[in-house]
């Protein structure tokens, strides 16, 4: 179609009268078709146009500004009145196509610790922990649970807004408190995943503390699997039963579940026995050696 459209261009020189439609005639194409491919060709020529006064129009503001972003052009743009500006991500497009654009600054992301193998682990009475993130009528927060990997005792449940590094140590400090007023004073295996809160200077400081830190994966054998899996009791035989509107709510929903799941729900890997009797029966065998 474009090669017809040339040839009538090129007619049209010889002979300034010729029409359309007689050239369709001629070449026996339907003269609606040539019609709109001419048509189409004079929009696709205006629009080519414009962009490229568009483009010069950002590159001669990104030369003037050479350390702004496309957010500071578009408004240098806006405060010329005589002329229609582009449109924002009309502008941040041309500057990436000129590549004028202000590489975005990356943050330099600490290198997540490796899951450590099980032949490697320190030894140690095994306590875990992790964050869910549940999502209430006023927001999101997030619950940290502590266990104790022997017994099955569910030791914390700390409820906060956002992760942190602070609350994942005041999760842990709490569960080892329990420990610590029960009489259990072990060398603690602290096992956790690769979260940032996880693997932060002050979370690993206050694991050293009682004992050693690793990371484990779930799918690895005695890994965080037997975690996720309180997890899940806590979201579905938990949270998602009740109607908790606020974290205030689930605060106090927490202590009620914690009191449940340790003295009122038997464990099938305990032989069916309360992870709080086992509990206490490893603070007896402790406190007899």
């Amino acid at each position: 179609m474009d090669e017809l459209l040339a040839c009538y261009q090129e007619l049209l020189g010889d002979h300034p009268k010729l029409s359309l439609s007689r050239f369709a005639g001629e070449v026996e194409r339907p003269y609606h078709v040539l019609r709109d491919a001419r048509q189409n060709a004079e929009r696709s020529a205006q629009r080519t146009e414009r962009r490229q006064h568009v483009l010069e129009e950002v590159r001669l503001k990104a030369l003037e500004e050479p350390l702004s972003g496309y957010r500071l052009i578009y408004q240098a743009l806006q405060q010329d009145v005589l002329r229609p500006a582009p449109g924002l991500h009309t502008v941040r497009r041309c500057m990436v196509e000129l590549k004028v654009q202000r590489p975005i600054p990356r943050k330099k992301r600490r290198p997540s610790a490796c899951p450590t193998s099980i032949v490697l682990w320190p030894a140690g009475r095994r306590v875990q922990v992790d964050a869910i993130r549940l999502s209430l009528p006023d927001g999101i927060c997030w619950a940290y649970l502590v266990l104790d990997v022997e017994s099955r005792a569910l030791l914390h449940i700390e409820v906060v807004r956002n992760l942190s590094a602070s609350s994942a140590v005041t999760a842990l400090q709490r569960g080892v408190y329990v420990l610590h007023h029960l009489g259990i004073h072990e060398q603690l295996l602290i096992m956790t995943d690769g979260g940032s809160d996880f693997t932060s200077g002050a979370f690993q400081a206050a694991c050293q503390e009682p004992g050693n830190w690793v990371r484990a994966k779930v799918s690895q054998k005695r890994g965080m699997g037997i975690l996720e899996r309180l997890n899940r009791t806590f979201k579905y035989d938990g949270v998602f039963r009740e109607e908790l509107t606020n974290i205030a709510q689930l605060r106090a929903f927490s202590t009620k579940f914690k009191n449940w799941y340790n003295s009122g729900r038997r464990h099938s890997s305990l032989g069916y026995a309360y992870p709080w009797v086992k509990l206490l029966e490893a603070t007896e065998s402790s406190n007899v050696a």
